[in-house]
């Protein structure tokens, strides 16, 4: 569904370009922010992350999700505030330019918010939403899946450090018990398993030879029937949580899996489609909420004192 951008037929309209993405949801009452990551001294929660992440539209949130999930998603946000604080270092914060965006931006947020959440909100209703929910289930279905990571070395003289395929086998497996010998000496299963995955990361960054290395070979999550390699997919959902595959030969090359979880087929809960049903109805609406915005400006601006001096335009 895709993300409902409100323009309305006033003046003000070009607000809207600033302003595209919806309210986050609030922090989950009496739950307390936990540090994701410190970047020189700004400190970025999991509330901060996840509050981030549910602003994005829903097409992007899927890409993510395919493509290394949150995880992904904070390295590329890391990147983005170190130039940000850089910004700040060079004083872009204080530009009189810069100022006035921000400005703009911070009016048209509240214009937007305004408009979802009080004046689309009496024409596409919770019932509407509930309804709509209800009656179009199987749209909201998971597949089962499993989120990995990986590594893989290409022989062939394939990939960026091109090798034959004996000695692509050779590496592989020296990898492997590697990882495998790093974790010898754990018994506890849940240690053993964080240790590993530890490991398992660095040496995707060092070895891995795809463009999923730099971030720790995270390949997100898996379905069945997707576009990943049959061979590749059934070895990764027959892997338990926690653990390690053997090597899996595919026609890619030679492959370590990291299986971190496993998520059974079920349906998306109502709270985590909500709000991309109601930009979906609401987008269905657009005609009604531009008269309800149209019909307002017009009670607000005839009990309001505006005082208008046309000789100052240019």
């Amino acid at each position: 569904m895709n993300r409902i951008a409100f323009a309305v037929a006033l003046g003000i309209a070009s607000l809207a370009a600033f302003a595209q993405q919806p309210a986050a949801p609030a922090a989950t009452s009496g739950s307390q922010p936990k540090p994701v990551v410190v970047i020189n001294g700004d400190v970025i929660t999991d509330q901060k992350l996840d509050q981030l992440y549910s602003q994005m539209s829903a097409q992007m949130r899927e890409q993510y999700e395919k493509n290394g999930g949150k995880k992904a998603f904070l390295d590329n946000y890391l990147r983005k505030r170190l130039i940000v604080q850089e910004a700040i270092k060079h004083g872009f914060d204080k530009r009189p330019d810069i100022q006035a965006e921000l400005e703009t931006a911070k009016e048209a947020a509240l214009f937007q918010a305004y408009i979802r959440e009080e004046i689309a909100s009496s024409v596409v209703t919770e019932a509407d939403i509930k309804n709509y929910y209800e009656q179009n289930k199987a749209n909201f279905a998971t597949p089962e899946a499993v989120n990995v990571r990986h590594i893989i070395i290409m022989g062939n003289g394939a990939g960026p450090r091109p090798k034959s395929q004996q000695d692509a086998a050779t590496q592989i497996q020296r990898i492997a018990a590697e990882l495998l010998e790093s974790v010898a000496n754990i018994p506890d299963p849940q240690t053993k398993s964080r240790v590993l995955l530890a490991h398992f990361i660095e040496a995707a960054k060092k070895y891995s030879e795809d463009g999923s290395s730099t971030i720790g070979g995270a390949l997100g999550w898996v379905t069945r029937g997707g576009e990943f390699d049959s061979q590749f997919v059934d070895v990764a959902f027959s892997v338990p949580p926690g653990t390690m595959s053997a090597v899996v030969q595919t026609r890619f090359g030679y492959h370590l899996i990291f299986v971190e979880e496993k998520r059974p087929a079920g349906t998306q809960p109502y709270e985590a489609v909500r709000r991309d049903i109601r930009e979906y109805l609401q987008s269905q609406k657009m005609s009604d909420i531009m008269q309800a915005v149209t019909k307002l400006s017009g009670e607000l601006k005839k009990d309001s004192q505006i005082s208008s001096f046309p000789e100052n335009l240019h």
